[in-house]
């Protein structure tokens, strides 16, 4: 009786955060989510490693971020290998590949020390191999919390490589060569699968896997045209933005896309938007005119978690503006009640429930109030809410307040992206802050 009891509790947690949380439509991966921490817990207990700590604690890891210097030239990705020794001998925690051209490493890493290699497939069959390395660290780097300002990256030392002079570690490494565009020619490409919004809500580390990256662009980058960043909400994808997209003056306006975990801590993910824009707009190969912030739902938050960390210093000048589609500001009720009662818990669901932290340092952030802000939000006739998000929550006072200008649509919640008056709005807007 008491474990039916149980799956009955557990039932009705995910049906109210399907309502809840747009696009948790599937009851089966929550219940993948959970058997897979509880059996990650019980596998820590046994033989505890970093790999399992980063994937049972993602809140408490952090992003080792360098630059990278190409000594003789290498055209295509490298590999960078994170290991330590904090649980058992030369531990493999991370190997990422990337994608050129390679300016920066970037290893998602819980506190401790480790020692890093990179590698090239100078043979070129296909494999990242142990006789490959072509950098490694001279001594190993100590990755700690109180050297993280904002609340993702730490900054490691800049590395030279050279895939002129090869050598051979002792490290087991044999990894697979993935090439991965970030220009793509339609949204409707495989690579934008709706399934993959849910895969980067309960399984991160699958979802990198297939992304690499996480800005993707329908052209090559072209500084003279300004950029419009979307970012898409929880369980998303940027084919979400498809129609807003198309309506786009692909001559003046040039469409981005950040694609990222939906299930990861938010102020994480914040940060990494907000490094990636920052690092755009230092880097004379990018180095952007113009640039505007479009969310949707969720992604409201992440965006202005990110505009908040960029306009620490003062708003750069390539911003322009930023709007917002049904962002739920002031938390989601049900979020809440989830934190408190279901088995398993997404970091994500921490920061959207009402009063958590996450939202009260958002609302302590000054991008709201420096940047031209435009806030969308949507409503179904005879409901106080877009049927998933709460007036509320949408219009929480002190976003309200910080808005230069709010605009109401009859529409559901994700209905508003594909509403012809939203867009002509949306549209208008750009034009006037483009000026």
């Amino acid at each position: 009786m008491r474990s039916k009891r149980r799956a009955l509790k557990i039932s009705f947690i995910i049906i109210m955060l399907m309502f809840a949380l747009p696009g948790c439509s599937h009851v089966g991966k929550y219940l993948d989510f959970w058997k897979t921490k509880r059996a990650e817990t019980k596998e820590f207990s046994i033989e505890p490693t970093a790999k399992l700590l980063r994937d049972l604690h993602p809140g408490d890891s952090f992003m080792l971020l360098g630059p990278v210097k190409m000594k003789t030239a290498h055209q295509g990705p490298v590999l960078v290998v994170a290991v330590t020794d904090m649980f058992k001998k030369r531990e493999i925690v991370t190997e990422r590949i990337l994608q050129p051209p390679v300016l920066y490493y970037q290893a998602y890493l819980p506190e401790g020390k480790y020692d890093l290699y990179f590698f090239a497939d100078l043979n070129e069959n296909g494999y990242f191999e142990a006789q490959e390395m072509i950098g490694q660290a001279g001594t190993p780097i100590l990755l700690r919390k109180e050297e993280v300002k904002d609340g993702l990256t730490f900054y490691g030392p800049a590395f030279t490589v050279d895939a002129g002079q090869p050598s051979q570690t002792v490290l087991p490494v044999n990894v697979r060569v993935r090439q991965q565009n970030t220009v793509f020619a339609s949204l409707d490409d495989p690579f934008f699968d709706p399934q993959y919004g849910e895969i980067g809500m309960y399984d991160p580390k699958k979802f990198l896997a297939h992304t690499q990256r996480f800005l993707f662009s329908l052209d090559k980058f072209d500084a003279d045209k300004t950029m419009v960043i979307f970012v898409h909400g929880v369980s998303g994808t940027p084919r979400d933005f498809k129609y807003l997209a198309a309506g786009l003056d692909r001559q003046r306006y040039q469409p981005f896309f950040f694609f990222y975990p939906s299930g990861m801590p938010l102020q994480k993910i914040g940060s990494l938007l907000a490094e990636i824009l920052k690092i755009m707009g230092e880097k004379k190969e990018f180095h952007p005119k113009n640039a505007m912030v479009v969310a949707h739902s969720m992604g409201g938050l992440v965006s202005l978690a990110a505009l908040n960390e960029l306009c620490r210093n003062g708003m750069p000048s390539y911003l322009k503006g930023y709007i917002s589609f049904n962002s739920p500001y002031g938390g989601v009720e049900a979020a809440q009640k989830a934190v408190k009662s279901a088995p398993a818990v997404l970091p994500a669901w921490i920061d959207v429930a009402p009063g958590s932290t996450f939202l009260k340092n958002l609302y302590d952030g000054s991008a709201a109030r420096e940047i031209p802000f435009h806030l969308f939000f949507g409503y179904e006739t005879g409901d106080s809410s877009d049927g998933t998000i709460t007036l509320q929550s949408q219009l929480e006072q002190r976003i309200q307040f910080a808005a230069v200008k709010m605009y109401g649509f009859n529409a559901s919640h994700v209905g508003i992206l594909n509403d012809d008056q939203a867009r002509q709005n949306f549209i208008r807007i750009l034009e006037e802050m483009n000026k």
